[in-house]
């Protein structure tokens, strides 16, 4: 995909995003450690079907800023990136579709503000409900959260013999050669650790535990059977944070990178899904159709 980005400037940082296609708006949210480009098979697909996709490169990623302030990482100030985004762009109800640490996003947008979303996708991540009290299964699946916290000591031995500690955190999942790339450019990596040190601190499971207001959304949960980092746990579990339209689909043969491993299965799926039933308080708008 070698679409030009635009960049706009919102809540304190530079936003570089992909915007293509007209119809109903549709926003792609990518996680750790992508961009914009680990939508390119389902941007094209999307734009054919009618809609409007737009794909930022979330803060701290591809070309957008990066603060180096573990505090600039909060998932509140991501979720008012992603309300400052759609407010310059003049969209009021989009589509959201996020993977990884934008499926995370995606889940507190949706419960935050439910008059401006239409309908939800998260591919991979579970509600943040039930990762809040996580199985010892998935404790130790996700032990690399726990190596993330730790600034500069987590860097070096990231970047020591050549990345290998990385390399082999990822495996040959994802955009493996590109992640190493994007990430050498000045301080890209400790912007994307800040991620996990402003949101996944073990700290964080000793404060009070808060309900979560309902997802009023229609909402598709996607998740893939090879996934080694992310149980399907995180999945199933989601459904009653859901009060809208829930449905939750298993890729087989696919990773955590869902995209990627499975893009003809989540092309169908996310076209199957986005404009279909909606709240029935809510009036229909005419929609283009395939």
């Amino acid at each position: 995909m070698t679409t030009e980005k635009n960049v706009v400037h919102v809540n304190g940082v530079d936003l570089a995003y992909v915007d293509e296609g007209e119809g109903d708006p549709v926003i792609l949210l990518h996680g750790f450690p992508d961009s914009s480009y680990l939508w390119r098979h389902q941007i094209p697909a999307l734009v054919e079907g009618g809609f409007r996709v737009i794909a930022p490169d979330l803060r701290g990623f591809g070309d957008s800023g990066k603060p180096q302030e573990a505090e600039a990482y909060g998932m509140q100030t991501i979720v008012n990136d992603v309300v400052g985004l759609t407010m310059k762009l003049g969209i009021r109800r989009p589509h959201l579709v996020g993977h990884d640490w934008g499926a995370a996003i995606a889940w507190m947008y949706a419960f935050l503000m439910p008059r401006r979303i239409d309908h939800l996708a998260v591919l991979s991540v579970g509600h943040p409900g039930v990762f809040a009290t996580p199985s010892i299964e998935q404790r130790a699946a996700s032990w690399y959260m726990l190596f993330y916290q730790f600034p500069g000591v987590s860097e070096e031995l990231l970047r020591r013999n050549g990345w290998r500690l990385f390399k082999e955190i990822m495996g040959r999942d994802g955009d493996h050669d590109r992640y190493l790339r994007d990430l050498a450019r000045p301080g890209a990596l400790t912007a994307g650790l800040n991620w996990y040190r402003a949101n996944r601190s073990p700290a964080a499971e000793l404060r009070p535990a808060r309900p979560f207001p309902p997802v009023l959304a229609p909402t598709l949960g996607i998740w893939g059977d090879g996934d080694k980092a992310l149980l399907e746990e995180g999945m199933t579990g989601s459904g009653k944070f859901v009060k809208g339209p829930w449905r939750y689909e298993r890729v087989e043969g696919a990773g955590h990178w869902l995209p990627l491993d499975a893009p003809d299965q989540v092309n169908k799926l996310l076209l199957g899904f986005l404009g279909t039933e909606r709240p029935a308080h809510e009036e229909r708008r005419p929609r283009r159709r395939l």
